[in-house]
């Protein structure tokens, strides 16, 4: 039997499905702290479900909606934050996290996701309700459409029925249904965004150091333009390895070469020569610097 970490990865290794549910806390309850977090795999197994210690006091546990009372936050039942945060984080690294209103969870669990890895179900395309513009009818725009209705619209289930607490784990399962309807194409969806994110990317700066244009100069001296558009130390630590030479190298480096970017083994020779010639005089061009004389003795 392969160890753990050999064995190939499989559907349950990759997709998980998130629900939180939320308690109110600060003045009238208003602002929402997580009190209980649901996590499922690709088999609709649940790996995590557990109510979360809330660090302050909560003055309005919305129990009609979230079903959590006070006793289910104290004592042994509660888990830290930190602790799930942890759990969630490790579990989700390099996965693909499925949910509805993702935004809303990873908020109150004080954690991030990768954007090309989240397949929220509130803001997919297809999964969006089309809503005409008041002013200009030959506009619209996308909204989101709540769980309930989505679920019943395309999966034919009844789920947060009226005067019943929501369940997050039955939350978290319809929202990773949907996505299964709609896999191949959702997919297909995120690499043209993928694509189209890398497009509008800067280009990274070239690590190689490229000379500036050559200025002219008398041609009958030794150690031409063409020849010694660089230092000659520079030419030499080069060599052929420059990227005007190299089999693999990119357009974007290649533009260089439209300025008699060069450096062959006659500079070496040249520098050769002016070392063995004591009192030969040589011109070599310093880097952002013009054209100079200078007299070996």
């Amino acid at each position: 039997v392969s160890p753990p970490h050999d064995r190939p990865m499989t559907k349950n290794d990759i997709y998980f499905a998130l629900d939180c549910e939320m308690v109110g806390v600060g003045p009238e309850g208003l602002e929402s702290a997580v009190a209980r977090v649901t996590l499922c795999n690709w088999a609709e197994e649940v790996i995590l479900d557990t109510f979360v210690k809330v660090p302050v006091e909560v003055t309005d546990y919305r129990t009609f909606v979230s079903g959590i009372e006070a006793k289910d936050l104290e004592g042994d039942r509660a888990v830290p934050l930190k602790d799930v945060q942890d759990f969630v984080q490790k579990t989700l690294h390099g996965k693909i996290l499925i949910g509805h209103a993702l935004e809303n969870d990873l908020k109150a669990l004080q954690i991030t996701h990768p954007w090309h890895d989240t397949r929220d179900s509130a803001i997919y395309p297809p999964f969006m309700q089309e809503v005409p513009d008041l002013e200009d009818s030959s506009k619209s725009s996308l909204r989101p459409r709540k769980l309930k209705e989505l679920v019943k619209d395309r999966l034919g289930n009844d789920i947060q029925e009226l005067g019943k607490a929501h369940d997050p784990v039955e939350d978290a399962l319809s929202a990773l249904r949907l996505y299964k309807t709609e896999r191949l194409q959702w997919e297909q969806f995120v690499v043209q965004k993928v694509a189209a994110a890398k497009v509008q990317e800067p280009r990274p700066y070239a690590l190689e150091i490229m000379p500036p244009a050559p200025i002219p100069y008398n041609q009958n001296h030794l150690g031409s333009p063409n020849n010694m558009n660089m230092p000659m130390n520079m030419n030499m630590n080069m060599g052929m390895h420059s990227p005007s030479h190299s089999p693999n190298h990119s357009p974007n480096r290649n533009r260089y070469q439209s300025r008699n970017f060069q450096p062959r083994n006659r500079a070496y020779s040249a520098q050769h020569h002016q070392q063995q010639n004591y009192g030969a005089e040589t011109m070599y061009r310093g880097y952002n610097q013009g054209w100079a004389r200078h007299r070996s003795y």
